[in-house]
């Protein structure tokens, strides 16, 4: 009967782990500028893939937006671009006007670049709603970088500002004389827990990590660990390990000191997941800090990816990072705190090692296979 439970489980995660969102890829950028009267120009950068297909462009339906779609469709990309996204300062709406698009290259990915002049009555509280993508990725992003010119009239400085929208939170406002780095720092802070939940992936590969930090080596057999120190000891230098390793990439790509097609990162940090699931069944590294500071190399880059293209844009992207970074850290001190106590308890039943660790392992494993194949 165990047997069968255990072959009808991994049957059904085969089957059903192509609908498994390992990772947020639907990314969009906003930035504006503040000129003079009452204007602002800056640029919307979208994914050629997600407008292709919401705005109409990809004609020929192959999923492959070209030149010649884009040119031949320009109607439908400004009209839909006019649809979806409205500015208002005060309860007064602007006039939103586009100029010819490009392609541009960010973080190795290519994005549709839709320059935008705006006109406002009058100056007030600047208001964005956007409403785009969303029915075609309904994990899309929108980050809005808004650089506000001083209201005061010591001061000529300008203050940027930045914000994240989503599915469930559609619009913003932005005043000059209200915004801090304070509320930016903590709106990054969430967006960074609100990353790591959501990234299936970076959660598997430290649930995996974690899966075997209750259990000791010995005679070719996995064995419970009787001290709770030894396993706090050791969980703390996985940790750390992979918030070092992450931290450093993260960064460092953010800063575009580094850059990696994000393609082979997703690939690489899904065979990441696969060989240290892999690991727990047929271990031939125990001593997991080492390997787990490499892979956690890789997902840093991962989780850079939401600021790509904040270095050309954003005059706080040091703070950026730095508040994202920490909201990564959060949730997944979050994960460790939910899942260590549980694994303590569990290491007291011989069934644990013998029989649940290495399913989990084998669904994370199968998992894993999914998300190398679909990268690939």
């Amino acid at each position: 009967m165990k047997a069968l439970v255990v072959t009808l489980l991994l049957s059904f995660l085969i089957v059903n782990t192509s609908i498994v969102n390992a990772h947020e890829l639907s990314s969009g950028y906003l930035t504006l500028n503040a000129g003079e009267e009452n204007t602002f120009s800056g640029e919307l950068l979208l994914k050629p893939d997600d407008i292709g297909q919401v705005a109409g462009l990809d004609t020929n339906g192959n999923g492959a937006l070209t030149w010649g779609e884009i040119h031949q469709n320009l109607p439908l990309l400004e009209s839909y671009i006019v649809n979806v996204l409205s500015i208002r300062v005060d309860d007064s709406p602007c006039e939103i006007s586009l100029s010819m698009p490009n392609i541009r290259s960010v973080s190795a990915e290519s994005y549709l670049v839709s320059p935008i002049q705006v006109a406002c009555d009058s100056a007030g509280t600047l208001g964005i709603r956007y409403d785009g993508i969303f029915e075609h990725s309904p994990t899309h992003k929108l980050l809005v970088n808004v650089n506000l010119a001083a209201q005061s009239s010591v001061s000529s400085q300008s203050s940027s500002v930045t914000s994240v929208l989503d599915t469930d939170s559609r619009s913003v406002t932005f005043d000059a004389s209200t915004t801090s780095l304070t509320s930016l720092f903590l709106s990054l802070v969430y967006e960074g827990v609100w990353h790591i939940f959501i990234g299936i992936d970076h959660i598997l590969f430290l649930v995996a990590t974690l899966l075997t930090v209750n259990l000791t080596r010995e005679q070719k057999l996995w064995q419970k660990e009787p001290s709770a120190s030894r396993i706090l000891k050791h969980t703390v230098i996985l940790v750390s390990a992979f918030t070092l390793a992450h931290s450093i990439t993260l960064t460092a790509t953010a800063l575009n000191f580094i850059a990696l097609d994000s393609r082979l990162v997703e690939l690489g940090i899904a065979i990441s997941v696969l060989l240290t699931a892999l690991n727990n069944i047929y271990p031939l590294i125990v001593r997991l800090g080492i390997i787990t500071f490499a892979f956690g190399l890789l997902h840093g880059m991962g989780f850079a990816s939401v600021f790509a293209d904040l270095n050309a844009q954003s005059n706080n992207l040091v703070l950026s990072v730095a508040a994202f970074n920490i909201g990564v850290e959060v949730g997944q001190l979050a994960i460790v705190a939910v899942l260590l106590p549980l694994l303590l308890w569990l290491r007291h039943y011989t069934f644990y090692a013998k029989t649940l660790m290495p399913l989990v392992s084998s669904v994370i494993a199968i998992i894993a296979i999914n998300w190398t194949i679909q990268r690939w």
